[in-house]
């Protein structure tokens, strides 16, 4: 599950149909927000209740990737279920995490941010995704307290300058597809959580969860990562 996620271009993308997940097995993929919309409208159809809630964000760009990103779920749900996508009508839990009522072995997760968007699905796990652009300035340095444990404030200390920006913004977005997975999201204190770096990817013990994760540089620079429970096996793709 760790390391570097498999390229697919956009025609597998919307050929994924009839796909099959076995127990503990899991897929996440990450796509620019755009290329979605390239999906045949059925694919990524949403049901009137998700449009209507998209529809009462503000900003343009968020209406898009967020419509995006629950379009690349339902095409991804619809091809594993063999259900119209616009009839997957999810349902969310206390940390407004989305779930598919009837379908208790299937564990969801979706993100986007910066023009990116990623879904995931498992059956018989916790997973969890999140994207995380790179364009816009950040103080690391100036962050990092508020944001970091103390074992990873001291490793990221210890880089050079010129290397800190990468892997904070690395870490970051491990540590929240983490939290996602656990199911606390950003309702989580950040700097209470020791994400460990093992081999070419990361692990995270927390709240009775052993976690596996790994991430990704995307074309901008931004950042892709995936966490599922340790044991599973959990494919992330690219589109390209």
């Amino acid at each position: 599950m760790q390391g570097a996620a498999d390229r697919i271009d956009r025609h597998t993308l919307a050929a994924l149909e009839g796909f099959r997940l076995a127990a503990r097995e899991g897929i996440a993929v990450a796509v620019r927000a755009e290329a979605v919309a390239a999906l045949p409208a059925a694919r990524r159809a949403l049901p009137p209740e998700e449009t209507a809630r998209i529809a009462r964000f503000q900003q343009p760009q968020d209406r898009l990737e967020r419509a995006a990103a629950h379009g690349l779920l339902r095409h991804l749900l619809g091809g594993l279920l063999g259900r119209a996508p616009e009839n997957l009508v999810l349902a969310r839990d206390g940390f407004d995490r989305p779930f598919l009522p009837g379908a208790d072995d299937l564990d969801l997760n979706l993100s986007h941010g910066a023009g990116w968007v990623a879904a995931a699905i498992g059956r018989g796990g916790r997973l969890g995704v999140d994207v995380e652009g790179a364009a816009r300035p950040v103080d690391w340095d100036s962050l990092a307290p508020h944001v970091m444990h103390p074992a990873e404030l001291a490793a990221f200390r210890g880089l050079p300058a010129a290397a800190r920006p990468a892997r904070a913004l690395e870490l970051w977005a491990v540590k929240e597809a983490c939290l996602k997975a656990s199911g606390e999201g950003l309702s989580a204190a950040p700097q209470r959580v020791n994400v460990v770096a093992e081999g070419e990817g990361w692990r995270l013990d927390h709240r009775g969860l052993s976690l596996r994760a790994g991430s990704c540089v995307l074309a901008d620079g931004a950042r892709f990562a995936w966490a599922a429970e340790h044991g599973m096996r959990l494919r992330p793709l690219l589109v390209v």
